[in-house]
């Protein structure tokens, strides 16, 4: 037992079978994914399979609705007879049980019906509790008593198509704003029959479905339940409402998972936290349902990345599991390290969305096809293929399997120029491969550009990614020396078979009238003691954004120019929807449509509505986007003579943290 943390790793059972831990592998991406998309089928096992291996007592597969009608899931591009219990359909869904059960795991399948929220294939429409026309013109049945059975027999169905396939608990996705919660939502169920008004009348057809799925699989097999606190919509259902729901379903389930929100409205509601949230989300509403209930185990989960918290929470009596979703992307050995006592060595969830961007729910959102994006493009970024992506764990997403890899032919002399995530992930890969490693950092500290999150409160989990590439880069065993460029002394010396180029990049300088009165974004959070009351931020983009936030923190009265009609422009998703909701929460001003033409010693000179105009200001920061050191890399070139350079990162194309992490990642991956 870890003496860290006895109470996440004291064990647990359940209808015979035993939770080595308190830590549970939630649904990710799509089970039917094996089916439908079959270039990815490998990667998806592998993800559960990693679950297993990293040592979660359950890990379960992403959803699969219960029939291809009129609970149709996205990408189930034909039925699957859940009735058939061999062949190849069966074969892949096997296949997850075989492998989480290979290593010592509980095997779950997650299903689901999303009622309202289907995918509409004719002849099927959507049903739901009430009748009405969905936003996107299609007619949405009322669910009649013929329809409630025939959606009770499908959950049973597949509920035993789980139990044949070897799976030791099934997971019935009831939340998230699927059928369980549009009939509990007095926002979605205004129904005036018995399964309509009172919580015990909407709780009616999902205990219905419950009561029939125990019968049919039988008392050995674990029945858990992932259900909303909140819609976290006005008038939706409240966590006293859910409270309510959980008593009367009180030992039906083994195990109800508190999660939050609407599918939909998945950032604004909780589904799916982020960076401005605090972690745990969702810890509150757990307690209290936990409290109430006697018979059902109760697990939590929403954006907890820290085994500290974990235990905290199963010591408190707050739940007795912690279930992880994007954690289990970010490094799935997230419960061996921390059994091991090597928690610091757990690359933690930044919660950026990469693996999951989300949808546009902000209300300044547009279509990705009117940011230039082709509709292909924006059908591969929601593609399954794309998703499970992370930006801090290169060896995740589709097609990145280390085994499969060349292996080296031979230890090489590697030299890596430059100390950022990049550079760092590089130097660490490269020696895990067997290789020579010397990195050097023209300045007297690792980290790179992303040194900034040491001062800003709303980077604190990149701030950990940061550290622990400076401690993983520091125990490699990689030869660091800081203060030192690439010069072609220092490439003499060396004699290195092959030079990775992880120079980064720098602020773009437009040629704006008095510019040099103004302070670069990224030298802020250095230059603190110059900024004064009032500032405007000339340049709206996702940058802008964030140091504008970071100004607001401290207390700064914050306006944000922007030319485009929209802030953040260049990101969408959940990830925009978040940055919106705080710009508004931190009260920064913002100015749309608005051309920066000057800087003066008391403000900025802008061009609005086709007027000019002057905005006071303290102090005046630009961000107006960054610019490849190119001529850096050519100059490592060129020193480097005949010695293959490769460039990472943003000295390549300016990206995002996981861009850089990704290309050191295969840079020393290529090297053999």
């Amino acid at each position: 037992m870890s003496t860290k943390f006895p109470n996440v790793f004291s064990p647990v059972q359940v209808r015979g079978y035993t939770y080595k831990n308190r830590l549970i592998a939630a649904p990710t991406l799509f089970a039917h994914a094996v089916y439908f998309i079959p270039e990815i089928a490998e990667n998806v096992y592998r993800m559960v399979e990693n679950r297993a291996k990293g040592g979660f007592a359950a890990v379960s597969t992403g959803e699969i609705g219960v029939n291809s009608e009129e609970a149709r899931c996205l990408f189930m591009d034909r039925p699957v007879d859940f009735g058939r219990y061999e062949g190849s359909d069966f074969d892949k869904m096997k296949e997850y049980a075989d492998r989480i059960k290979k290593h010592g795991a509980i095997a779950y399948l997650e299903f689901c019906h999303e009622g309202v929220d289907a995918v509409a294939q004719p002849p099927y429409s959507p049903v739901g509790p009430d009748a009405f026309v969905r936003y996107d013109g299609v007619k949405v049945k009322a669910i009649d008593k013929p329809m409630m059975q025939k959606i009770t027999d499908d959950f049973v169905r597949i509920a035993l198509f789980a139990k044949a396939c070897g799976f030791n608990g099934i997971l019935i996705h009831g939340g998230h704003g699927f059928l369980f919660q549009q009939f509990m939502s007095p926002l979605q169920n205004h129904r005036t029959d018995e399964f309509g008004g009172s919580i015990e009348n909407r709780a009616r057809f999902p205990m219905m479905i419950l009561d029939a799925v125990r019968e049919a699989i039988g008392e050995e097999m674990i029945m858990e339940l992932r259900f909303s606190a909140e819609d976290g919509l006005e008038g939706g259902m409240t966590i006293d409402d859910t409270v309510e729901f959980c008593k009367l379903i009180d030992g039906k389930v083994d195990i109800i998972q508190v999660s939050n929100g609407s599918k939909y409205a998945g950032n604004r509601t909780n589904t799916f936290s982020d960076i401005f949230d605090v972690h745990g989300v969702n810890v509150g509403h757990a307690e209290k349902i936990k409290k109430a209930v006697k018979k059902s185990l109760v697990a939590v989960i929403g954006g907890i990345n820290a085994p500290e918290q974990a235990e905290e929470i199963i010591a408190s009596g707050k739940a007795d599991f912690v279930e992880v979703g994007r954690q289990g992307f970010a490094d799935p050995a997230f419960p061996n390290k921390a059994l091991k006592g090597e928690e610091d060595t757990i690359r933690r969830c930044v919660r950026c969305f990469q693996c999951y961007p989300g949808f546009c729910e902000h209300p300044t959102d547009k279509p990705l096809t009117e940011k230039g994006y082709t509709p292909e493009q924006v059908a591969k970024l929601y593609n399954p293929a794309s998703m499970g992506s992370c930006s801090i764990n290169p060896n995740s997403g589709f097609g990145y399997y280390e085994d499969r890899m060349p292996a080296p032919q031979g230890s090489r002399n590697v030299l890596i120029v430059g100390g950022g995530p990049g550079g760092m992930q590089a130097a660490i890969t490269a020696v895990q491969r067997g290789h020579r490693v010397t990195l050097v950092e023209k300045t007297g500290r690792l980290g790179g550009i992303i040194n900034f999150t040491d001062t800003d409160e709303d980077k604190v989990d990149l701030r950990n990614f940061k550290n622990l590439l400076i401690r993983e880069t520091q125990k490699s065993g990689a030869q660091i020396r800081m203060n030192r460029s690439a010069t072609a002394e220092l490439i003499q010396e060396l004699q290195p078979d092959v030079i990775i180029a992880a120079v980064g990049s720098r602020p773009l300088v437009p040629p704006i009238p008095g510019i040099e009165k103004a302070i670069n974004a990224l030298d802020i959070y250095s230059r603190q003691d110059e900024i004064g009351k009032k500032v405007v931020m000339a340049g709206g983009g996702m940058v802008g954004c964030e140091v504008g936030l970071f100004l607001a923190d401290k207390g700064c009265d914050v306006t944000v120019i922007e030319m485009q009609d929209a802030m953040a422009n260049e990101t969408f998703g959940y990830y925009r929807n978040a940055l919106m909701d705080e710009l508004d929460k931190r009260s920064v001003h913002q100015m749309l449509k608005t051309k920066c033409l000057g800087f003066t010693d008391s403000g900025v000179k802008v061009l609005r509505d086709g007027r000019e105009e002057f905005v006071e200001a303290d102090t005046m920061v630009f961000s107006m986007g960054m610019t490849p050191n190119a001529q850096t890399v050519e100059q490592i070139r060129k020193a480097a003579g005949e010695i293959p350079v490769k460039a990472i990162g943003d000295c390549g194309a300016v990206g995002k943290v996981g861009d850089a992490v990704r290309g050191g990642y295969m840079a020393a991956m290529e090297i053999i």
